[in-house]
């Protein structure tokens, strides 16, 4: 009832509500959202953010920072860089919140020095799910991390923001002697819409990319209908800027930079056997887990693996599609 609720009033509401928050917030990528978003964050709750490659998560998280008021204090940290290193991600979290002296080592001793400060703290980790399904992490990634911070539902003034591709209990943790488990975290799950037509539209202006009205309109199309609008959006920003190809038709210049953009992010390689290799690695170590549990594991995975034979299919039906 919520979710239709909000896609109601983001339909009915867009325009008034993009125009006005963008001259306050400087132009978000999704200002009705990312509005939304951020004032439920400041009630306390802990989120799953779920969104898949190349919709514009990263950029979301940079517009949430973006917004910080005086007595809201945001402190962030891409799981990626820290996933074998905890002392370096409680350190990152620490010197964000502009606090002096020695740094915590633990996270529960990190989250009782924030509550001293009197502050609101907004927590966001970045590719959360680098913790998840991951047998091969600092070893410092065990109950005595996960416990603490499911805790935080418990203080009302720190929030957390995990972002994960998937929702984050369908992931496996391995926490008790490498053995996998479901995760117990108490998240309340949200997905990040799909950029809708008129966002992408505002986005292209604010980059003063110098767009006829048809080049505007056929780029706006060509990026809605793809299956990573916000990365695509971004190839083709920096095609446009550069002048690449800028005496061909914008039709053809589009469907020649989607084949490029398809080559050079959705190339196989051996990575992709790397990865399925260290699946089976994973699923190896759990064999004690429940048969069924151990074939939903084995689907996501696959998802993941096969997924751009998936993305490949639906950029090459953009040019069979109106450009009107």
């Amino acid at each position: 009832m919520r979710e239709a609720k909000y896609r109601f009033a983001r339909k009915t509401c867009s325009k008034e509500l993009i125009t006005e928050m963008t001259n306050r917030d400087s132009h978000n990528l999704r200002p009705f959202f990312t509005h939304t978003l951020i004032k439920t964050l400041q009630g306390g709750t802990l989120i799953n953010l779920i969104a898949t490659i190349g919709q514009g998560r990263k950029r979301l998280l940079e517009d949430i920072k973006k917004t910080q008021k005086r007595h809201v204090k945001i402190l962030s940290a891409d799981i990626v860089k820290y996933k074998n290193n905890y002392k370096g991600l409680i350190q990152i979290l620490w010197q964000q919140a502009d606090n002096n002296g020695k740094s915590p080592t633990e996270l529960q001793e990190l989250i009782l020095r924030l509550k001293k400060t009197g502050q609101h703290i907004i927590i966001l980790l970045y590719n959360f799910d680098e913790l998840l399904n991951n047998a091969y992490l600092d070893k410092k990634f065990d109950v005595h991390f996960f416990n603490p911070l499911n805790s935080l539902k418990h203080q009302s003034k720190i929030s957390l923001l995990c972002v994960t591709t998937q929702p984050h209990d369908q992931y496996l943790m391995f926490i008790k002697d490498n053995k996998p488990c479901y995760s117990g975290l108490n998240l309340e799950k949200k997905r990040l819409p799909k950029l809708t037509h008129d966002e992408i539209k505002l986005e292209l202006k604010s980059r003063d990319l110098s767009l006829s009205r048809n080049e505007l309109s056929q780029i706006t199309w060509a990026v809605f209908s793809h299956a990573e609008p916000y990365h695509l959006l971004d190839f083709f920003s920096y095609k446009i800027k550069n002048k690449e190809d800028e005496n061909v038709e914008i039709s053809q210049r589009i469907k020649m930079w989607i084949n490029q953009y398809q080559k050079e992010h959705h190339p196989i390689t051996t990575s992709h056997v790397t990865a399925f290799n260290q699946f089976l690695n994973i699923r190896e170590m759990g064999k004690g887990i429940k048969k069924r549990q151990t074939l939903v594991m084995l689907f996501l995975k696959s998802l993941k693996f096969f997924g751009h034979l998936f993305t490949q299919k639906r950029v090459k039906g953009y040019t069979n599609k109106r450009t009107t």
